[in-house]
Formats: C-alpha cells, structure tokens, sequence
C-alpha cells in the first residue's frame, strides 16, 4: 500500500515532467560525491533539475504525466535531468562533462514528446541553442529587407543626382 509521502512525490514530479521540454535519463553508476556536486552546481547555474529517483516512482510519475515511452529505459540506477527552458542545453552540459571520461551515461532522452534513444541524444548537443537559432532566423528574415533599403537608397540617390543634373543644365 503506497504511503502518502510516495503519492506525494509521484504528484510533484508528474508535474515536473508535464513542465520540462526535455528529460534525459543518465546512469550514474560509478560516479563521486565530489563529481556529482559538480554536476549538480553546472544544472542549477541553467535552471536545470537533476534528480535520483527510484524506478516504480518514476515510472508511474511519468505515466500519470502522459509519458509511457520511457518505461522500457528505467532499469538499474537512473537520474533525471530535467529541462524547462532550453531542451538543448541539458544535452551540452552532459557533453561538456562527458568529454574527459564517460560520467553520466545518457539512456534515453524525452524530447519534444518523442522519447528519443541515447545515439539521437548524443546529436542534440551538437545542435545551436534556441537563441543563437532565433538570432539566426532575425538574420535571414532581414537580409532581403536590407538589401531592398539598399536598393531603393541608391535608386533614390541617382534619381537626386539626375534631377541635380538636370536643373544645374536648365539654369546654365
């Protein structure tokens, strides 16, 4: 019989998981107290959850979250990294990590409502993030608009020029 502090936590992180825009699940196997306390300081400069939480209370916070597809994935130990802004820049900090010797190990990842495996995770680190890509889309909506200012400023200036030209002829 499940006891009002295990309801209590399903309910709380149910509701984490209906917020994040991406969940990826790590192993953690291995992994130092000195290590972990890192990892968790870079989560929280990027308003990034990370959390250990056992399998059955997972799975049945993820269910009542609407989210079945990672059920398969919750074997062994399991942590949770849990984005709410940026669902990229979970999977860059875990690269950065990652780079000197495999610490968290990605299992799954949910990512746009699609629970994505662990080698299509390791290509959303490469992706740019949401900002760099919402500069990037201003850029291309406003080079046709600079060059059509270009275009009718030097139009406008020859125009200027001819009827200076002209009037200069009239008064000679």
């Amino acid at each position: 019989m499940p006891t009002q502090h295990k309801i209590d936590k399903v309910a709380e992180y149910a509701d984490k998981f209906k917020k994040a825009k991406s969940v990826y699940l790590t192993d953690f196997t291995g992994i130092d107290v000195i290590t972990i306390t890192e990892i968790r300081e870079k989560f929280r400069e990027a308003d990034i959850e990370y959390r250990v939480l056992k399998n059955r209370l997972a799975i049945r916070s993820l269910n009542d979250a609407g989210i079945s597809d990672l059920d398969q994935y919750l074997r062994g130990v399991t942590s949770f990294v849990i984005g709410y802004d940026d669902p990229v820049i979970p999977a860059k900090i875990l690269k950065e990590f990652n780079k000197k010797k495999e610490i968290l190990k990605v299992k799954a990842v949910y990512f746009e409502g699609k629970a994505l495996s662990a080698e299509e995770a390791k290509k959303l680190a490469d992706l740019p993030s949401r900002d760099v890509l919402l500069s990037q889309f201003v850029g291309l909506l406003q080079a046709p608009m600079t060059k059509l200012a270009g275009t009718l400023q030097s139009a406008m200036s020859k125009l200027a020029g001819t009827l200076e030209a002209v009037k200069d002829s009239k008064s000679e």
